[in-house]
């Protein structure tokens, strides 16, 4: 029979320093900071994970201040943004995804209620900087070149600033006094940039500005309405639907102007949608919308339609428009449509095709027709080169081929989401200031190494419900709790928790690996919530 043997348990009792096991080393762990999906995502590449870091941590200020560094529209794009992040954030692979715009616009309030103020990031410079238009691409570019201490001058030809911020997007979205507060508080006066209101520029203007200015950016926008090519378009009653939300955001429409009438908008896009919700606002008793796109084909975004469905607003997709016709006396009375059987052809292109055997019409008392916007661009004259879609033609650093004038926006690319000329706005801008200060206008490299939802390490992480509104502070830190800081380091300790070789050690805010004893087993890799750490082979 064999002999029971009590159990035994070797000890240590000096500790692994006493061996440099990092002789034994064929690859070594490094701290290397990776691009999260929603910062990919981002047209503007906001740092959200920083951010989110920093609201868990109850710094609301400094959280503001990283969303400041790359947009200047806090509170703005909080309200209107469709959000992209949001779709591609890993979290809603785990349970739902993370509420960043309604984060966002919360950071903004707080930042127009305390009166934060951005700070300067380099000295005052001699340089004068010209941007005219001051939509959200001419924003962005005057409140980077303004920190940057240039002295910039905003050209306007609107009686106020903002360009479709101020009259495309209507105040049911966008509130006029907190849109101005914060366009005042974030790029007016802190960097004191001179702003020249009803200023409609023209060739000889242009001219002018270009011998009194080292640089010009051209962010003029799409604020004129695409003409619609059928017969009845110049029936009374028919408008056109940027110039409908301009004059109505400026007040010159009468507020029961649509009183019990039947309104169709022609066209699927953004404009199309602002223009139903405005004409329900104006006393309309019945909104359609109709457009040649199906509804997953539609332009303008899903909520934005959603919110129209749900306010009353009937959706037609898939008609094109034939003709309007008129009552004998001028004023049109209805529209007639066909079957759209496709939208773009084999390539991608527009090019949309009818049944023209299946018809429909809509008797109407009104029209709207929004289908598409176009720049005016007729004041740069021969100098600079536009494309035949009339945009204005840049290089990669959105420089024209003119030295020293550069072009962003929907100017350039048309249509843009405001995030879009936000984001093209800080790239002009640091196009503007390599130019003045000599330096080569080499392209932009864009990081690839996204962190898949597949390489998180999940189970230190519990399913938790979304905030759906962030109004207060213990909100927005629970919100940011959830965040997996994908690609950053979040001081979880893992690390060096788990190192058999205790070759890591916190320094103040970050992790340092001695290699000296790091013997390369991968283990801090493998235990890294986040996915901060990679194996590099030596």
């Amino acid at each position: 029979m064999r002999e029971s043997r009590e159990a035994f348990t070797s000890v240590s009792r000096s500790t692994t320093l006493s061996n440099k096991t990092g002789t034994w080393r064929t690859q070594r762990p490094v701290f290397e900071p990776r691009i999260p999906p929603c910062g990919s995502a981002c047209p503007a590449s906001n740092n959200i994970p920083e951010w989110f870091g920093l609201v868990k941590e109850g710094d609301l200020q400094k959280a503001w201040e990283v969303i400041m560094e790359t947009n200047p529209l806090v509170f703005t794009c909080g309200s209107v943004c469709p959000h992209p992040c949001e779709a591609a954030c890993n979290r809603g692979q785990f349970d739902e995804a993370l509420s960043i715009r309604d984060m966002e616009r919360f950071l903004g309030e707080e930042a127009i209620k305390n009166k934060w103020l951005p700070q300067k990031v380099a000295d005052s410079k001699g340089d004068k900087v010209a941007v005219i238009g001051s939509g959200p691409a001419g924003l962005s570019c005057a409140y980077q070149l303004g920190r940057r201490g240039y002295k910039v001058m905003l050209v306007e030809a609107l009686p106020v600033i903002g360009g479709m911020l101020q009259i495309g997007i209507q105040d049911y979205r966008l509130p006029r006094d907190v849109l101005e507060r914060e366009i005042g508080n974030n790029i007016v006066l802190p960097f004191k940039v001179e702003v020249r209101t009803n200023c409609l520029v023209s060739r000889e203007v242009f001219q002018r500005i270009r011998l009194e200015f080292q640089a010009i950016f051209i962010a003029t926008g799409a604020q004129a309405g695409r003409e619609l090519k059928v017969p009845g378009v110049d029936l009374e009653g028919v408008f056109y639907g940027v110039n409908f939300l301009r004059d109505r955001a400026l007040g010159k429409l009468p507020p029961d102007l649509f009183k019990g009438k039947r309104v169709l908008i022609i066209g699927g896009g953004g404009v199309a949608v602002d223009a139903s919700r405005s004409a329900l606002r104006l006393g309309a008793k019945e909104v359609k919308l109709v457009c040649l796109e199906s509804w997953e084909e539609m332009p303008a975004y899903e909520l934005g339609i959603h919110d129209a469905v749900k306010e009353g607003i009937e959706v037609g997709c898939s008609w094109g428009p034939e003709e309007l016709l008129g009552d004998g006396r001028g004023k049109v009375k209805a529209v007639s449509f066909v079957r759209c059987t496709s939208v773009f052809d084999s390539e991608g292109k527009f090019s949309p095709s009818f049944d023209r055997s299946t018809k429909k019409s809509h008797q109407v008392d009104a029209v709207i027709i929004a289908t598409g916007q176009v720049s005016d661009l007729s004041f740069l004259g021969k100098g600079v080169q536009c494309t035949t879609e009339v945009k204005v033609k840049v290089d990669d650093a959105l420089k024209t081929d003119v030295a020293g004038i550069f072009a962003g926006g929907d100017a350039v690319t048309q249509p843009a989401t405001v995030i879009e000329a936000i984001a093209a706005g800080s790239k002009a801008a640091r196009s503007i200031d390599r130019y003045l200060r000599g330096e080569p206008l080499t392209p932009e490299e864009k990081a690839d190494s996204v962190v898949e939802f597949e390489e998180l390490n999940l189970d230190y992480f519990k399913h938790q419900a979304r905030q759906v509104q962030i109004r207060d502070h213990v909100s927005a830190v629970e919100e940011a709790s959830r965040c997996f800081s994908c690609g950053y380091c979040n001081l979880c300790g893992n690390c060096w928790v788990f190192c058999p070789d205790i070759a890591i050690s916190q320094k103040e805010e970050r992790y340092e690996i001695d290699y000296d004893y790091c013997k390369g087993c991968g283990i801090c890799v493998e235990e890294c919530l986040t996915k901060a750490m990679s194996l590099e082979r030596e």
